[in-house]
């Protein structure tokens, strides 16, 4: 079941495809330049299993040279909207008005 916390995992897998590269291929890469990560942390981070930390995701956008921020999604992944375009915030509904009671003698 993936893990909500990790939205960059499908991005990861996809540029490391485009790249051609195997798993090992990519953690050697990233041990090269200083991030220390196995098989088994990529592949859980890929498959949305356990988040990636801050650092990697800065890592990960260097050795792939893309912008951080191509990393992530371009629609927010609970509601399916598009980053950035406005959203009209609920409100509150008004309560109906009570029609005041009647008195004695008063229709």
């Amino acid at each position: 079941m993936p893990n909500d916390a990790n939205v960059i995992g499908r991005k990861v897998a996809w540029y490391r495809n485009q790249k051609g590269w195997a798993q090992e291929e990519l953690v050697t890469q990233l041990t090269l330049y200083g991030c220390y990560m196995t098989r088994n942390i990529l592949a859980s981070i890929e498959n949305q299993r356990c988040p990636a930390n801050d650092k990697q995701i800065e890592y990960f956008a260097f050795i792939f040279e893309v912008g951080v921020q191509d990393l992530f999604p371009a629609k927010r992944h609970f509601s399916g909207a598009k980053i950035g375009t406005a959203k009209e915030i609920p409100r509150r509904r008004k309560r109906k008005r009570r029609k005041a009671p009647c008195r004695a003698g008063e229709k």
